[in-house]
């Protein structure tokens, strides 16, 4: 009687990882062939991330040269847009990233969610562009490895505030 009961006991536990483990996959069907098969997600965990940290992992999608070029030089500021601030239009509830060297100036302006960050960047005050990437990009682009966050958070340390 026991054998049976501990047998049961393990068909359930072994049931419930299965049922538990399936959100982890995804069901596709290959178009080309008709075949079906089941691909792993990858779960990408975001850390928490400050403004600033996000002002730094946005400076290097636009530019990485820029952002060491310039905090070495102890010229990034960082700050959010005010009502009195002088900023291109659609930009006034963002948070931006720019430089005190007027030679090396570019203007990034960034609004983060959970999910996205919309950039909208200028070169020397030209034209406004918009770009649109997910923060889970942004992370795994230059803020993956023990190196990476290291690094970011030495310009975070750096950045000066308006």
């Amino acid at each position: 009687m026991r054998k049976h009961v501990w047998s049961k006991l393990i068909m359930l536990v072994m049931a419930s990882l299965l049922v538990f483990s399936i959100n982890a996959f995804s069901f596709t069907t290959g178009s080309q062939f008709g075949i079906s098969t089941i691909q792993a997600k990858k779960k990408v965990h975001l850390p928490n991330l400050l403004d600033q940290q996000i002002a730094i992992l946005v400076g290097l999608d636009i530019n990485p040269t820029w952002v060491k070029e310039q905090s070495a030089a102890d010229s990034l500021i960082y700050g959010i847009v005010k009502p009195d601030d002088t900023v291109p239009e659609g930009v006034s509830d963002y948070s931006y990233l720019v430089t005190s060297n007027r030679d090396k100036e570019i203007s990034l302006f960034f609004k983060a969610d959970k999910q996205k960050v919309i950039i909208k960047y200028a070169n020397h005050g030209k034209k406004l562009h918009t770009k649109t990437v997910t923060l889970s990009r942004l992370v795994e682009q230059s803020y993956r490895t023990k190196q990476q966050r290291r690094q970011v958070n030495k310009y975070v340390s750096a950045l000066r505030t308006e």
